[in-house]
């Protein structure tokens, strides 16, 4: 009977539709040259997602990214002895957008953790990196975010604090 119920239940969750979120490729934009300034592993982590998630409609906006990306490991604690107990790793990301229809945007993005340190050098390091990657992940969907919200094809207003909006030229 337990085999029969797991076995129901697999093929339930099998057809639920599971999808990522941008695989759909219905976005307003898309992304021509990429220039990756300063640290090329999380540059080049960007520029891979954006890849695959270039539209190629002709009604969209063709954004050319200049991606500044750099991380930062900080000591966040040390114990009596003077010796490092808690470290805080950031990733920032400032991106500066063009686009055919000149709109020039600049936009700063970053993300940080606090992690405990680790008597495994190796496995402290690995774990850094995997942070690195997390993170980067993190900044990537805020960029998308922002790069849909600057599109010129959803809206030609703007919002201004809150009173209304103004057109954008």
């Amino acid at each position: 009977r337990n085999k029969i119920f797991f076995f129901a239940i697999l093929i339930f969750l099998a057809q639920c539709g599971y999808q990522t979120i941008y695989l759909n490729k219905n976005l307003d934009f898309s992304v021509g040259k990429i220039k990756i300034l300063n640290d090329q592993n999380i540059g080049r982590l960007i520029k891979n997602r954006l890849a695959l998630l270039s539209s190629e409609s002709i009604n969209a906006d063709n954004y050319n990214l200049e991606i500044d990306s750099k991380f930062e490991k900080t000591i966040a604690s040390k114990n009596k002895q003077g010796n490092p107990n808690i470290f805080n790793i950031i990733v920032y990301v400032k991106v500066n957008i063009t686009s055919e229809r000149g709109i020039k945007e600049s936009k700063v993005f970053s993300e940080g953790i606090n992690y405990n340190n680790s008597e495994d050098k190796f496995n402290l390091k690995r774990y850094e990196d995997s942070l690195k990657v997390n993170l980067t992940e993190k900044i990537i969907d805020d960029l998308l975010l922002y790069l849909q919200s600057i599109s010129a094809n959803k809206s030609n207003a703007s919002l201004r604090g809150n009173i209304g909006y103004s057109v954008k030229k």
